[in-house]
């Protein structure tokens, strides 16, 4: 078993995979390790936070749906967000669906109308109205208080078709959040 003092003759590897792990030392927790690992897409990518949404997500019924990803901290600043769609969603008579990453309040914050039933709309990084690089230049979104990450599906197909009705469809959100008050410590005053 290699330790630390190995890694100089450890074999180097000439591409990272999304699924690859990076070990990283846990300062706020808790438990009998606090070396944990995570997917080293997530530094690659430059994102903190990623989530998986399936398309037989109990939540996805009716022609839309909206599911909480996650609490935002009053005075984070979320940076950057992303989907990436492995599996693009298709069902019984469903013509598209679109997604849209928001926050409360604000739709389409972070990802806008993205169509994740079409196989060449793989990856979109910030396309909403709080981080769209095309418009002005933008340093992030700070996160006033009672905020949650949510995601909006649409089926974009009229009639009686659903989202009950996708039979598969797989994407994972990405969104990089960073909290201010992370970094009081992280180098030490003169």
């Amino acid at each position: 078993m290699p330790t630390l003092d190995d890694i100089p003759i450890l074999p180097q590897i000439t591409a990272l995979s999304a699924n690859d792990s990076i070990v990283v030392s846990e300062t706020g927790g808790s438990g009998s390790s606090l070396v944990k690992r995570i997917p080293a897409a997530l530094l690659s990518l430059g994102f903190t936070h990623a989530f998986r949404v399936d398309y037989d997500n109990a939540l996805l019924t009716g022609s839309s749906a909206t599911l909480t990803l996650m609490s935002l901290t009053e005075g984070a600043v979320v940076t950057a967000a992303g989907v990436m769609v492995s599996t693009a969603f298709d069902g019984t008579d469903i013509s598209g669906v679109v997604v849209d990453v928001d926050r409360t309040g604000v739709a389409e914050a972070y990802i806008k109308d993205m169509g994740v039933g079409d196989t060449n709309a793989v990856f979109e990084r910030n396309t909403g109205t709080k981080l769209d690089t095309e418009a002005e230049e933008q340093d992030g979104d700070i996160i006033p208080s009672g905020q949650s990450l949510l995601v909006d599906f649409a089926s974009s197909t009229s009639g009686s078709t659903d989202l009950d009705d996708l039979t598969q469809g797989s994407l994972i959100v990405f969104v990089n959040v960073v909290d201010p008050s992370e970094f009081d410590t992280l180098v030490p005053a003169e």
